[in-house]
């Protein structure tokens, strides 16, 4: 399914927290986790799908967040934070609406499965672990359940590029579950 080449943000804090995005929370995200996933394929189909183009606003807010230190003294500063905290939630709220509609009407056979890896993200970015691992776990069961329809009911078979998206999918959520197993005792939420 073609996809738009780029979606017309509806303000400029839109657009700024795409610009952000992609030289920010890329550049450190694909330290750790599957950089062809990042760079091209959850953006493009972040075009199609109004939610998760939502998530993407809000992850690269938070992340704007995580980064900017707390600075005690400075009022300007705490002000910031907070504008950009309520900026992240809103749109983090919007992506979780959006979401339902993902799941009922999807623009791209694997929109669910790409909300999740965006959604985990966040959760791992606000530092609530427990909830990053029952969405990774939701993910896990969706891609699973993706996977085996796929095999079995399909009509027509993935194109290459959906199952080299299924592939990167299914390496970022390996990399989270070996990690989430390193702390998953620590958060008393068993990742098997």
């Amino acid at each position: 399914m073609p996809l738009a080449a780029y979606p017309t943000p509806s303000s400029q804090d839109e657009l700024q927290a795409v610009q952000s995005f992609r030289e920010r929370t890329l550049a450190q995200a694909s330290k750790f986790f599957v950089d062809e996933l990042w760079t091209t394929k959850i953006l493009r189909i972040a075009h199609a799908e109004p939610g998760i183009w939502h998530a993407l606003i809000s992850l690269s807010s938070y992340h704007d967040l995580f980064m900017q230190p707390v600075d005690a003294a400075g009022a300007q500063s705490a002000m910031q934070r907070h504008n950009l905290g309520i900026y992240a939630l809103h749109h983090h709220n919007m992506a979780i609406k959006a979401a339902l509609d993902i799941q009922r009407t999807p623009k791209h056979p694997l929109s669910h499965i790409i909300s999740c890896v965006v959604f985990v993200t966040i959760e791992i970015i606000r530092g609530e672990i427990i909830a990053a691992i029952r969405l990774l776990k939701h993910g896990q069961r969706v891609l699973h359940e993706f996977e085996t329809q796929q095999r079995h009911h399909a009509q027509a078979p993935l194109g290459s590029e959906d199952s080299v998206i299924v592939n990167l999918v299914e390496a970022f959520f390996t990399c989270l579950t070996h990690q989430a197993v390193c702390v998953g005792h620590l958060t008393g939420v068993a990742i098997y």
